[in-house]
């Protein structure tokens, strides 16, 4: 379940430091309140919006209301990369990615970057977002074939 939730966190704060501090923060506010969570039917639902509310209190704390962007610049490519010609297009392609994202609607955008980015399955998609099974992968397929369409057009 720490997975799924560093995940969650990760896409509304985009940063792995903040991340790991909202899970770290909802994990502390779930064992202070033990006593009543035998009483909640969906615990992995309820971790997952004790998640999304400190992310975006932290995001809106940090003046990062806008959850939905993904990447201002793309990230640094290893020295291992082949040559500089293709690291600059792997930085050029990450950045219109990153604008290609920002075009999706924001369930997709939000399933696509859980799947694609953190590596989460379907079900652990499931869990963080409290989406039914078969929205989950009509909004995966939905945003992937947006993607590959906008991409393909650039």
């Amino acid at each position: 379940m720490h997975k799924t939730l560093y995940a969650y966190a990760l896409t509304i704060l985009r940063d792995e430091s903040d991340a790991a501090d909202c899970v770290q923060e909802a994990f502390t506010r779930l064992w202070e309140n033990r006593n009543r969570l035998a009483y909640i039917d969906n615990l992995k639902g309820y971790a997952a919006v004790t998640v999304k509310n400190i992310a975006l209190s932290m995001a809106a704390k940090a003046n990062r209301n806008s959850p939905s962007a993904i990447y201002d610049e793309p990230p640094d490519v290893s020295d291992s990369a082949p040559s500089p010609q293709e690291a600059m297009e792997q930085r050029e392609n990450i950045r219109v990615i990153g604008n290609i994202l920002n075009e999706l609607p924001d369930n997709q955008k939000r399933v696509v970057i859980l799947s694609g980015v953190a590596g989460l399955s379907n079900n652990e998609i499931r869990e963080a977002t409290g989406l039914s099974d078969h929205n989950v992968r009509v909004l995966l397929s939905r945003g992937r074939k947006k993607l590959r369409d906008l991409f393909s057009k650039r």
